[in-house]
């Protein structure tokens, strides 16, 4: 007789970071211990694998040589979202009764962060009325601060990507 392991089913996260035209895809699944998945296109995308640890989550965005790392914690119903190295960007976001607001970078030169929690959907804004971009997921049964996890992660990519692209070379 064969006993099968007592693990949490996978739970699968899509949206899309932006619009049809300009923007990310976002795929990953959640099995209760660990979030992995995709921002971006098959060929032009990044992976995302995120682990639960003894202090929260970990994990890394991206390759080795192009990428970062990212540490997570949600304490008294606000997430503390570490985002690449020392000179790397946060993101702190207060839990409401139907979604999530913070910010992500600093007061300078970040962006307001507003996510709305509607049935199974996470919807949202990063950044003003007329410069913002906007967030579209089917949540399923994953816990939210993963959805955020991953959204903020595909916004320091398309950010960094924008950086990029930006610069003369």
């Amino acid at each position: 007789m064969t006993v099968m392991p007592d693990t949490a089913p996978q739970t699968a996260l899509r949206g899309r970071l932006g619009n049809i035209s300009e923007g990310l895809d976002l795929h990953a699944t959640w099995d209760g211990q660990r979030l992995s998945g995709r921002i971006g296109s098959f060929t032009a995308g990044q992976d995302i694998v995120v682990s639960l640890t003894a202090d929260g989550l970990e994990g890394r965005v991206g390759s080795f040589t192009r990428g970062f790392d990212l540490r997570a914690e949600v304490v008294a119903g606000e997430l503390h979202l570490h985002l690449g190295g020392v000179d790397g960007r946060d993101a702190r976001l207060e839990f409401t009764e139907d979604g999530a607001v913070g910010r992500y970078g600093r007061f300078t030169d970040g962006l307001d962060l507003n996510l709305r929690h509607y049935a199974g959907e996470v919807r949202g804004r990063f950044g003003g009325y007329t410069s913002g971009t906007d967030l579209r997921m089917d949540l399923g049964d994953v816990p939210l601060p993963l959805a955020v996890i991953l959204a903020v992660s595909a916004l320091s990519l398309w950010r960094a990507d924008v950086a990029l692209a930006a610069t003369p070379g």
